[in-house]
């Protein structure tokens, strides 16, 4: 996905930075530089944003479903 694409779906989904650091855990500063094209997109963020386009999945579905399955984080020993 090129930094267009990643704006234009940003866009298009209707995600604020929050909801970005919130449902791909990136920060701001990450965030930027995936739009200004200084860092490729991670295919698992290409994919969510795809996905959340083509099944027409809104903010707060997105939200609900990440919260519903969150991801894996070893304890610390």
């Amino acid at each position: 996905m090129r930094a267009s694409e990643y704006k234009a779906a940003v866009a298009v989904t209707g995600l604020s930075t929050a909801d970005i650091e919130k449902l791909f855990e990136i920060d701001q500063a990450t965030h930027q530089a995936l739009a200004s094209g200084d860092l490729e997109v991670p295919p698992a963020v290409a994919l969510g944003l795809l996905l959340m386009l083509v099944t027409n999945t809104n903010v707060k579905s997105a939200r609900i479903l990440v919260a519903a399955n969150p991801p894996y984080r070893p304890k610390a020993a």
